[in-house]
């Protein structure tokens, strides 16, 4: 866990301990055992070096405490790498790291900054075999954004001069996808996060004019308004308390990103209709025009109802019920069936699904050879005590058979 609070949670060293340590070599005497060396090879060791060629070591930019496994989770999930990568924790805020391919190792030192909480991860590469608390860990690559450069200034010796204002500059680009808002150039440049963020870089045309050009930066994490320092806030820079005339860097110095729909493509036309291509019968772009309400009802002859049935209503007809008359009823046309409910009682003449009255003119009659369910059980327990009976009838007429086809030869 990082010190909180301390100046070796930044550097990653313990600076009183290797004082005293410094101290007391100079007093101390080394027995036989202390100097009996470890001999490697030269063949190991240029094995040992090839292998050390994907090493780095990191730290966060904080005075703050906080996980070790927290930070490992974090980057194994931002990283996104091909292999795993070996993460150890070296000293308080110090990790090394050992990537396994050249395309983890580009990818983690060459997309940075990394964030962590929002704040930024120091990375540099390592060789192996200096002290680790002995490497500087105050450098980290960033991505700027120059704004407004007047375009008969936008050169390229112009240009890398206003790039060397803002960092060590590692590369320039002016024709590039415009992923950000606003006239920029994007600069790659080493800055020093101990140091305050440059906000603009001048511009002297002609000796007479100064222009100030804007400078804002790329997934970089927080800083204080009042120093212009990553790390810490304004809260924790001092004693907390400032003034509102004392905030001299702000929000604007983040790059805000394009909005999706300024980067959306008009659809291409012809690609409607199910398969993509054009819908028959007319011309445009292939999408199907939404009908309004009022064309729906334009033309009654198109939604008028031709069809009779003796369930339909058209206003012509009434059925009449005994000795009145149902209101509001009508039917195109009456079909006649054949009065086959004769005998039937009251009951069983009206009643019909569901205990529902029904017409028993609308009772369709029975198909040809239909048996009630009734006389179907009736039939199937006869049968079975008829089943013995009927086996030595066949069993007999069998036998009958036989015997005469004998006499016949």
């Amino acid at each position: 866990m990082a010190a909180s609070g301390s100046s070796s949670a930044m550097t990653g060293r313990d600076e009183d301990g290797d004082a005293s340590l410094a101290r007391a070599m100079k007093n101390l005497e080394l027995r036989e055992g202390e100097l009996d060396d470890v001999f490697v090879g030269e063949t190991e060791v240029a094995t040992l070096k090839k292998q050390a060629r994907w090493l780095a070591l990191a730290r966060v930019h904080t005075a703050k405490s906080f996980s070790s496994e927290a930070l490992f989770s974090t980057l194994r999930y931002v990283w996104g790498l091909a292999q795993e990568p070996e993460m150890r924790e070296v000293d308080d805020n110090l990790f090394s790291f050992r990537f396994s391919c050249l395309g983890d190792w580009n990818k983690v030192m060459n997309q940075g900054p990394w964030l962590f909480r929002k704040l930024v991860v120091v990375m540099v590469p390592y060789d192996g075999v200096s002290r680790p608390t002995d490497v500087a860990l105050d450098q980290v690559a960033v991505w700027a954004q120059i704004h407004s450069i007047p375009e008969l200034y936008r050169k390229d010796s112009i240009v890398d001069q206003l790039a060397r204002r803002v960092g060590k500059v590692k590369s320039v680009e002016k024709n590039h996808q415009r992923f950000f808002e606003g006239d920029y150039v994007r600069v790659r440049a080493t800055i020093n996060v101990n140091e305050p963020l440059i906000r603009f870089v001048p511009l002297n045309l002609g000796g007479a004019e100064r222009m100030l050009l804007h400078v804002k930066y790329e997934k970089i994490g927080y800083f204080c308004a009042v120093c212009g320092v990553m790390g810490h806030d304004m809260e924790e820079c001092g004693d907390g308390v400032h003034s509102p005339d004392k905030e001299q860097w702000g929000k604007w110095l983040y790059a805000k990103r394009r909005t999706q729909a300024g980067m959306m493509f008009a659809p291409r036309g012809g690609m409607g209709g199910r398969l993509g291509g054009r819908r028959r019968g007319g011309r445009g772009n292939g999408v199907a025009r939404k009908r309004l309400s009022d064309e729906i009802y334009e033309k009654e002859g198109d939604l008028s109802d031709t069809a009779s049935s003796p369930a339909k209503n058209t206003g012509e007809e009434r059925i009449e019920e005994g000795d009145g008359q149902v209101d509001g009823v009508t039917v195109a046309r009456t079909l006649e069936f054949p009065d086959e409910n004769k005998g039937m009682t009251v009951e069983e003449e009206n009643v019909g699904v569901a205990g529902m009255a029904v017409d028993p003119r609308m009772v369709p009659p029975p198909p040809p050879g239909y048996i009630p369910p009734r006389e179907k059980k009736r039939s199937k327990k006869g049968s079975d005590t008829t089943l013995i009976g009927s086996t030595e009838n066949i069993v007999m007429a069998t036998e009958a058979a036989s015997e005469e086809d004998r006499r016949a030869q």
